[in-house]
């Protein structure tokens, strides 16, 4: 890949200076800060700044980490990247607590995840359950408000795929849909969390609130989705 993804390593740079490599389908850069969709989290939105400004209407990971823009800037051409800050930051909170809600979900109700949805607003995640009744959600809630407010830190790791396959309670996905690559990036949340994550994510669990699972619904014998909003 020709792009560096230099949200990969801080998810917090806003702007950042890049060059323009190849423009096709859309603009392709030698590094970006621009988040392309994946994971259930949305694409970052927002501007490239050179012989004009070109908004920035969706970002999608092909081959190459593709900008939709329309213009076009040259290929060439030197540009400054501006993200829509407010957006991004909402969806680096809701993914850190999403991460809170499956390990705690997994460990004490016996829940695997099975698809989740990230907006600004709010977030959804199916489960499948075990045993279910219906006090689950609010103890659910309370258990991973509980974790969210002791302030723990969340950090980036490098690691070997072997090694994170064999961390007790490290998947919470079927192991097929992980990167083929021998290193793995893992996102570890202080000692509640630990899992293999290409998204972005605060500094610490103290910026994300505190959730409130709003409503359940059915999704088949087992299958739960939870919708939650966060509040500071």
């Amino acid at each position: 890949m020709k792009t560096v993804q230099v949200y990969l390593e801080d998810s917090y740079i806003k702007e950042m200076d890049a060059e323009v490599v190849e423009v096709g389908e859309g603009v392709v850069l030698d590094r970006t800060i621009f988040y392309a969709a994946a994971g259930g989290q949305p694409s970052d939105l927002g501007v490239i700044e050179g012989g004009r400004e070109y908004v920035v209407k969706d970002v999608a990971k092909r081959e190459e980490i593709v900008h939709i823009t329309d213009p076009h800037p040259s290929i060439g051409e030197k540009v400054r990247l501006k993200i829509d800050w407010e957006r991004r930051y909402k969806h680096m909170r809701h993914h850190t607590a999403i991460h809170v809600v499956s390990s705690i979900a997994m460990r004490e109700f016996g829940a695997m995840i099975t698809g989740n949805q990230i907006s600004q607003e709010y977030s959804r995640i199916d489960f499948n359950f075990k045993d279910w009744n219906n006090n689950i959600s609010k103890l659910l809630q309370d258990r991973v408000n509980e974790e969210l407010l002791k302030n723990q830190e969340v950090t980036v790791l490098s690691m070997k795929r072997e090694e994170i396959l064999n961390v007790e309670g490290a998947l919470k996905v079927d192991p097929r849909l992980l990167p083929s690559s021998e290193m793995l990036r893992v996102v570890k949340i202080g000692e509640i969390d630990m899992q293999p994550d290409g998204g972005t994510h605060v500094k610490n669990t103290s910026e994300v609130g505190t959730i409130d699972i709003y409503k359940t619904e059915n999704k088949g014998k087992n299958n739960k989705r939870m919708y939650f909003s966060l509040h500071k």
